[in-house]
């Protein structure tokens, strides 16, 4: 399975296109809008990324290759059976309160690419889509995190990342159950 850039590297990937977001809220959009449609065409994210992009610019066309790359590379992971999926974030030697901003940065990045795939009323969804969604809505938006027992909020963390994670891949398979059982066989 392809390697998908680590947080910093898409970070820097991303500034070179002066994209004004960042790597984990652009993680988190391709998420979105591959739990909706797993063949959904780049464009609709890269517009996002580069709303005045000029298909002329070389440097621009190479980072649009890059990019594509790291979209296709999250396809795969998040249609292998293996489960190999996982969210881009600050790894565990950054200090936590900086991990939960940028967790939140992904949920709400996540939230802005279900509904660039055309998923603005989560009521429609099914029952545990649309309780995940609410979930990750409060979870975007909870503010910080009480750091005072930092063991216990470090594994809370924990607990909410797979919570997240093991979600997003649930909304996938009831959203698009044939790709799901397509890859398991």
């Amino acid at each position: 399975m392809e390697h998908i850039l680590s947080y910093f590297e898409l970070e820097s990937l991303l500034g070179r296109a002066n994209c004004e977001q960042s790597a984990g809220e652009n993680h988190g959009i391709i998420c979105g809008l591959l739990v909706v449609n797993a063949a959904i065409d780049a464009e609709l994210w890269l517009q996002y990324v580069f709303p005045q992009r000029d298909e002329q610019d070389a440097m621009q066309n190479q980072l649009v290759s890059r990019l594509k790359t790291v979209m296709d590379a999250l396809r795969l992971q998040m249609q292998d059976s293996n489960l190999e999926f996982n969210l881009l974030l600050l790894d565990d030697a950054e200090a936590l309160i900086d991990r939960v901003e940028v967790l939140q940065e992904w949920l709400q990045g996540f939230l802005m690419g279900v509904s660039l795939a055309g998923i603005r009323d989560f009521q429609k969804l099914p029952d545990d889509s649309k309780e995940l969604m609410k979930d990750f809505l409060q979870i975007s938006s909870a503010g910080t995190m009480d750091l005072d027992d930092l063991e216990e909020s470090e594994q809370a963390y924990t607990e909410i990342i797979e919570y997240i994670r093991m979600g997003v891949l649930l909304i996938a398979e009831e959203l698009q159950p044939s790709l799901s059982s397509a890859t398991l066989h």
